[in-house]
């Protein structure tokens, strides 16, 4: 592996957690109001399933512009990119969901923090799938020779 693309996975880490991070927040922050303006239990599936979306779209959205910018250097985005970076990260999504929702019913939790947690889990275990993608597929270019 060259130093060009553990560079690459560092700074696709990097950003993923910050990705991470902001997911996390914004579904305790989501179910946080839910619990106590609606009085919905942040460890229903439908809830935790529904923050979670809402988070989804929004962090994709943040980390695309970002792994465009700084991982790939690939700028500016186009169109094109966006709603491939999308589809890839859709994927890691379901996977996502799939998980979390499997560790919602093994776990049961019952705060809103601990679903956070449970969430912020399953979207780090789905980056590297989001990453593969990404590399192979969005902002896939011919690897440079490393005899150059």
């Amino acid at each position: 592996m060259s130093q060009k693309e553990i560079i690459r996975i560092f700074r696709f880490g990097l950003v993923g957690g910050v990705g991470t991070f902001l997911n996390a927040f914004v579904v305790w922050f989501l179910l946080s109001l839910g619990h106590a303006f609606l009085d919905l239990n942040p460890g229903g599936h439908r809830v935790a399933t529904g923050a979670a979306v809402i988070a989804w779209v929004l962090c994709c959205g943040i980390n695309y512009l970002l792994n465009a910018a700084w991982t790939f250097r690939s700028w500016p985005p186009s169109w094109k990119m966006a709603r491939q970076y999308y589809l890839a990260a859709a994927v890691a999504f379901v996977f996502q969901l799939l998980l979390l929702n499997l560790l919602l019913f093994i776990i049961s939790p019952e705060r809103s923090l601990e679903t956070a947690t449970l969430n912020a889990v399953a979207v780090a275990t789905g980056a590297l799938l989001n990453y593969l993608f990404a590399s192979l597929w969005v902002f896939g270019k011919p690897a440079p020779s490393s005899r150059s």
